[in-house]
């Protein structure tokens, strides 16, 4: 009987460490699940423009988050910002440029008149020869006059009538001087009359040369002046146009649009429907929507603390998401099987 003891001790032992193994855990707080959107569609067709084939940022296949982008004409945005970058340097430019007007010609200063024609000198050189001339001749006359009579005179000494004759050869040699002093003077004026009609003359085609260098110059400056006033119009023009081109780049870089998915989900089928009058391609995307799929929005929901003893819960498989049952995934691939 006491060998029996220790056998029964040690099944009652067994017995108890059973009975505490299979006492149910105590209930763990459930996850708290994330709230499906009921109004988002199974299924979505979405049509994009684009004008090359890489502007498409998805494949069929690839799996997209809600605001990940799908498509946007890359080259083209490109290619309109270099060029509304070179049209807002050129705008600058433009701007910046200055275009200087033509100077008004110089007044020309007024010449002076010629001064009265003087011909004092000449004519009192010619009087004073006119007296001398006079005065020669009545020395001359008044010689004769005594020669004759000396040779009317009786028993006249011939020496006397050679000495008388002598001095009337001297009266005429200075009547002759004095003449040619006369006409000297008289050629001295005439001169002088015509300096001053040359000199009237030079002036007056000096004044015609004066005349004619300002209206050139005037004419000079009214092309001039047309020429700088068609330089302003022309810049005008160009700024307007480079304004205008401008602002035409700037519209249709707002016009490019930027699609992006609406929801969580996979590309199911991606169609090319054609090419439009204007060149771009029509693409169809459909989008097989996940229900509850997460968003940026989303609280981070994480597992609640284990209590001591408890057994560990099993770990989420690969691809599933919070808040979607196990089977989420799996459920949208069989029906994209089964399309």
């Amino acid at each position: 009987m006491k060998r029996l003891i220790p056998y029964v001790l040690s099944g009652l032992a067994i017995a108890s460490v059973a009975t505490a193994q299979t006492t149910p855990p105590p209930e763990l707080p459930s996850e708290p699940l994330q709230p499906s959107d009921t109004d988002s569609p199974k299924r979505l067709t979405i049509t994009v423009f684009v004008a090359d084939p890489e502007d498409l940022k998805v494949q069929q296949g690839d799996r997209v988050s809600a605001g990940q982008l799908i498509a946007d004409r890359t080259r083209e945005r490109q290619r309109l910002e270099t060029q509304y970058q070179q049209l807002t340097l050129t705008l600058q430019k433009l701007q910046a440029s200055t275009i200087t007007p033509p100077q008004a010609p110089a007044s020309v200063p007024a010449i002076a008149a010629l001064p009265h024609p003087n011909y004092l000198e000449e004519q009192a050189t010619i009087e004073r020869a006119k007296v001398t001339v006079e005065q020669a001749e009545a020395a001359i006359a008044a010689k004769q006059q005594e020669l004759t009579y000396l040779a009317e005179l009786p028993n006249l000494n011939p020496l006397v009538l050679e000495h008388e004759t002598a001095k009337l050869a001297e009266l005429q040699r200075a009547h002759t001087a004095a003449v040619r002093d006369y006409q000297l003077s008289m050629g001295k004026l005439a001169n002088a009359q015509s300096d001053t009609d040359y000199q009237e003359y030079r002036h007056s085609l000096d004044l015609a040369e004066r005349v004619e260098r300002a209206n050139q110059a005037a004419l000079s400056y009214q092309r001039q002046w047309a020429e700088y006033e068609q330089r302003l119009r022309d810049r005008d023009y160009q700024l307007s146009q480079t304004q205008l081109r401008l602002d035409e780049v700037e519209n249709a870089i707002a016009s490019l649009a930027v699609v992006r998915s609406p929801y969580a989900g996979r590309i199911r089928q991606i169609k090319w429907l054609g090419q439009g009058a204007d060149g771009l391609l029509s693409v169809e995307l459909t989008l097989l929507v996940r229900d509850g799929h997460p968003t940026d929005d989303a609280p981070n929901l994480t597992p609640p603390p284990q209590l001591p003893n408890a057994p560990s819960l099993p770990a989420p498989v690969s691809g599933q998401q919070r808040g979607m049952p196990d089977d989420a995934d799996g459920a949208s691939d069989r029906e994209q099987s089964r399309d």
